[in-house]
């Protein structure tokens, strides 16, 4: 029985051999996600090129010219001079553009409406690569607008360069012509206040030479934004980045079950059967019998029985369990036994979920006496079965007929033992509907006194930690499962090579696996 096992080596994986495999998995899982997020991404960006304003940039060269550190002269007057590193001489240039000052003369030429800062904001300038060049970027909404606003702010630079060096000049002037008429002697040499002087007087008749408009900024031919092409094909990319983060994101954080790959990583157990999800299912709350599955359904549930019956040991027990409600352990354990009886055995089917029994309502049966009957020794287990109406004296039903919660720890006495062991002589196959143990602890006894359990799990429902605290709590009570039962696999596709007889005919004849 599994309750000898002692072993608890299924609950060790065997060693992850996944590489890209399990991404590929992830991608193809949430890949209704990443079309989603890529669609809403590219819908963006074709709203933000239909609905943006469109802005166009005119560009003027400013040539950028240092005097020699070693003129005197000229360095006392303020003037850009050159120093070890010729980078820091531009930058400095480029940042005496975007002034307040700048703007204001800016504004005077275009006589435009705009304020100064306004305007600032509109302009760029930034040094070309390792050049003396400092580029005046503008932006406005008409292709003459940004180029007029171009070359504004670089007739607006050098003169108030200019202005500024003149004022210098003007301050200076006085000083040396003082000091010329004290010392007439000093008005000759190349470094003598007649020579400093000649050069200021020439330099106040000249705009700034450190600063010079080299070219002037031509209307562009085309928009700087919204650029249609570059927008779409950056926010397909961009939703793409972020499909793909989002699939592995809520990969990452979805506690539930999604393929059978997440079970084989984390157990060493085999899937048993794989039932594809009914489309036509009334609710996860609602077991269906046989007669309501599709072909390729009742299939997945000789395949089930056929896996749990492969070693011809008999008789044999069979517990139905799962971490949660609603995953469709009843559904799996009518339709086992229901296949098991069809196959021409003698079945005995047990509700042994007392707080919440389903099979009296899925079967429209009134029991009067049931499990609880025969395990407080009121009746007999003979007395309590109830032949089923669709297999007759192949498939029996031992019901609850109580239900509540003080009952349930029945399961616990010795009468539950010889419940089973009476169930094994009367029957070739006995299976248990059990109660989720994760929820209800009541069967936990039958667990260790059944040749098989039988776990199933739902995709897309099934809780991971659920499914792990099961396995723990088989383990820790020596029960080994026999392996998975997954409910809402794929269907299987039309064009496979499969035959399914109509689950509705009852063939007893043990021609389910036959040919139509």
């Amino acid at each position: 029985m599994a309750a000898q096992n002692q072993t608890a080596d299924w609950l060790q994986p065997p060693a992850e051999q996944v590489g890209l495999q399990r991404y590929a998995e992830t991608l193809r899982e949430r890949a209704w996600l990443i079309v989603l997020v890529t669609l809403l991404t590219l819908a963006a960006a074709i709203a933000y090129v239909l609905t943006a304003p469109k802005t166009y940039q005119g560009v003027a060269d400013l040539l950028i010219t240092p005097v020699s550190r070693d003129n005197a002269t000229l360095t006392s007057l303020g003037l850009i001079s050159d120093s070890a590193d010729p980078t820091r001489d531009v930058e400095t240039a480029a940042h005496l553009v975007r002034t307040i000052e700048v703007a204001k003369r800016a504004k005077a030429l275009l006589r435009s409406p705009r304020s100064p800062r306004d305007l600032l904001g509109a302009v760029s300038a930034d040094p070309v690569a390792q050049s003396n060049v400092v580029a005046i970027t503008a932006s406005d909404s008409t292709p003459q607008a940004a180029a007029d606003l171009a070359n504004a702010f670089g007739r607006a630079v050098v003169a108030d360069r200019t202005a500024s060096l003149h004022r210098e000049i003007d301050s200076a002037l006085p000083g040396l012509r003082a000091q010329l008429q004290r010392q007439p002697a000093q008005a000759t040499g190349v470094d003598s206040v007649g020579a400093q002087l000649a050069q200021m007087e020439l330099l106040r008749r000249t705009p700034d030479p450190t600063f010079r408009l080299q070219s002037l900024a031509e209307p562009p031919t085309r928009q700087a934004s919204p650029r249609p092409v570059l927008s779409i094909v950056g926010g397909l990319f961009a939703g793409l980045v972020l499909g793909v983060a989002a699939a592995f994101g809520l990969q990452a954080l979805d506690p539930r079950l999604r393929r059978e790959a997440q079970l084989r990583r984390l157990y060493s157990l085999p899937i048993l059967a794989r039932m594809p999800k009914e489309r036509k299912q009334r609710g996860p709350r609602q077991p269906l019998g046989p007669r309501a599955l599709s072909s390729a359904t009742a299939e997945a549930y000789r395949t089930l029985r056929t896996n749990l019956t492969g070693s011809g040991q008999k008789p044999r027990t069979i517990l139905v369990t799962g971490p949660t409600a609603s995953e469709g352990k009843t559904t799996t354990a009518v339709n086992l036994a229901s296949s098991l009886a069809l196959a021409g055995n003698r079945v005995i089917l047990i509700d042994a979920d007392l707080r919440r029994p389903a099979l009296a309502k899925l079967f429209d049966l009134r029991p009067k006496e049931g499990v609880v009957s025969v395990l407080i020794e009121n009746t007999e287990l003979e007395d309590a079965l109830i032949p089923s109406a669709t297999h007759g004296v192949n498939l029996s039903l031992l019901l609850a007929d109580y239900e509540g919660g003080w009952i349930a720890d029945l399961f616990a006495i010795p009468a539950a033992e010889k419940l089973i062991e009476d169930a094994k002589r009367l029957a070739d196959y006995v299976v248990i509907d059990s109660p989720p143990l994760n929820d209800v602890i009541d069967a936990l006894p039958l667990a260790r006194n059944v040749d098989d359990v039988v776990i199933v799990v739902r995709l897309g429902h099934s809780r991971l930690e659920r499914i792990a605290q099961l396995g723990e709590m088989l383990a820790e009570n020596g029960v080994r499962p026999a392996g998975f039962a997954i409910i809402g696999a794929p269907r299987p596709r039309k064009e496979s090579y499969s035959y399914y007889l109509d689950p509705a005919t009852k063939d007893n004849r043990g021609l389910l696996g036959a040919k139509r």
